[in-house]
């Protein structure tokens, strides 16, 4: 169902949600005698950072009576060190996990290296319960495992900006440099039109950077987004699809994926595709270069309110100004329409330790149950009510940090506790934080990703036959396309030879999972 909401209808359906929530194990205050230390591993945060050093994140311990023990995790170790600490049977209390890999979590299962949440868990944390009612997945996966042994993390609750959703993430590109080369500025941009802009600002070099300018500047793992998904959608997004026979392939092993590595490494081979482009942190790297540096043309990051605003705030800092240096658009293909795959509505999830102390166990569950609370989302996202933010006579939120970012105030918020359960990206679309013209933004590309996404062939359906199919073939052919894509990139030698060794090579581990998935769901 796509809408575009208003403050004040967005605040009453945030209401409305309330009341479907029930009644809350923290609905009335709680208190805890009982001092605990949780240790808590999460991704994407700093290291070093004292989280209780400021109101708000002393506001979580406080309330809950509790020492957050933060273990910091890099995008690029993540999943190989929580996979270590798992297989160990060393891992912290609480984990922020990819949840990317189904066969992983059947293997931990089997092997009783994960919490199981007891029976009747939702009748106490009726707010995770309702958060989990919003991911399909969830359901799913707790039928499959015969228990709950992860909290899958939604990424739209309430604010659900279409009903097939799409993946959000936008080109972000100098728009003066833009003007400066004569490019037109647009919502969507082909291939060929990114390549085209990216070779007409590295001959003109607008910003006089000379060695220092990248046109384009992609990490490995947003460039998985961009190619060769772009040019053959199962290159990279549900690899394993049925064909036209109703027998199920490998898209990888296709020769359009080979059309879109030949554009990717071209990219490369121009030098319009930054040089150290798989040497940089996974998911932020490419950003960083953008608005800390100011030396890139063109990159790809979320296109949420949220990331926008940092945006705005990051190039100030270098004497940048976002309205005349940013223009955000939708990257295509040659075809003019949208290429990914439906999104199942989460983004990683939250698991136990299976050793953890039933204590540590209900107050870490408290906690989270909090922040999925519509009060504890708008602690999360807005801070302190009036102080740092109000409700205005129309009944929408007013912010009142002024040119303060909530990060720039209360550095916890951006640290840790903003990553709880449910994700940022739902609030965006009432939080006063967020420009009207970000929020704006925000559905109008929903809205044409959906327009651009009407052929089921490059938009492509969750196939629920083989999301969550695990075995041991599986588990064994698992791999990350876009680092092996990136790897493919940097090979010396040619291109299309090297890609058929690597088809081949890999074809030993993906038969065996063809053969399975044809005999149990082919047509």
């Amino acid at each position: 169902m796509k809408r575009t909401l208003s403050l004040a209808v967005a605040i009453a359906m945030a209401a409305c949600m309330v009341l479907s929530l029930g009644v809350s194990a923290l609905a009335e205050e709680k208190a805890y005698d009982k001092h605990l230390t949780i240790s808590w591993a999460y991704a994407g945060i700093s290291e070093g950072v004292d989280y209780e050093a400021d109101a708000y994140g002393k506001y979580w311990a406080d309330k809950f009576n509790v020492t957050f023990d933060i273990i910091p995790m890099t995008f690029d170790n993540w999943e190989e060190r929580l996979r270590i600490w798992i297989n160990s049977g060393d891992m912290p209390d609480v984990a922020n996990w990819s949840f990317y890999q189904y066969g992983e979590l059947v293997n931990y299962v089997d092997q009783e290296l994960l919490y199981r949440l007891p029976d009747g868990w939702k009748d106490r944390w009726t707010n995770i319960a309702s958060a989990q009612t919003y991911v399909p997945a969830a359901a799913m996966v707790e039928e499959n495992m015969g228990g709950t042994y992860l909290l899958i993390r939604p990424v739209f609750s309430i604010h659900k900006p279409a009903e097939k959703l799409s993946y959000h993430t936008l080109l972000y590109m100098r728009k003066d440099w833009l003007t400066a080369v004569g490019a037109e500025l647009k919502d969507t941009y082909t291939i060929d039109e990114v390549t085209d802009i990216a070779r007409k600002i590295k001959a003109q070099d607008p910003g006089g950077l000379g060695g220092n300018l990248r046109p384009i500047c992609i990490e490995t793992t947003n460039m998985g987004g961009a190619l060769p998904v772009n040019i053959f959608t199962h290159a990279t997004q549900a690899p394993y699809y049925k064909d036209e026979s109703g027998k199920y392939v490998w898209g990888p092993a296709d020769p359009r994926t080979l059309e879109g590595l030949s554009i990717y490494k071209g990219w490369y081979d121009e030098g319009l595709q930054d040089p150290e482009f798989y040497t940089l942190e996974k998911s932020f790297g490419d950003q960083y270069r953008f608005y800390f540096e100011g030396n890139v043309g063109i990159t790809t990051a979320d296109g949420m309110a949220g990331r926008m605003r940092l945006f705005e705030i990051e190039l100030a800092k270098i004497g940048l100004k976002y309205e005349d240096t940013v223009h955000i658009a939708q990257l295509v293909g040659n075809d003019g329409l949208y290429h990914h795959r439906e999104q199942g509505n989460y983004w990683a999830s939250q698991v136990f330790s299976p050793t953890i102390d039933q204590e540590k166990f209900e107050r870490a569950m408290d906690v989270i149950d909090f922040s999925a609370s519509l009060e504890g989302q708008e602690f999360i996202n807005m801070g302190f009510k009036d102080v740092d933010w109000t409700v205005d006579e129309s009944g929408a939120y007013a912010n009142l940090l002024g040119e303060t970012s909530l990060g720039e105030k209360y550095p916890s918020a951006t640290a840790f506790f903003g990553g709880m359960l449910c994700l940022g990206d739902d609030f965006a679309f009432v939080s006063p934080g967020a420009a009207p013209e970000y929020r704006q933004a925000v559905s109008k590309f929903y809205a044409l990703r959906d327009q651009l996404g009407k052929d089921p062939s490059t938009f492509l359906d969750i196939d629920w036959d083989i999301q969550y199919y695990s075995s041991p073939a599986m588990s064994q052919a698992t791999m990350i396309l876009a680092d092996e894509y990136a790897k493919l990139i940097l090979m010396d030698g040619d291109l299309e030879a090297n890609w058929k060794n690597w088809v081949n090579e890999k074809m030993a581990v993906v038969q065996p999972v063809l053969d399975e998935l044809n005999a149990k769901f082919a047509d």
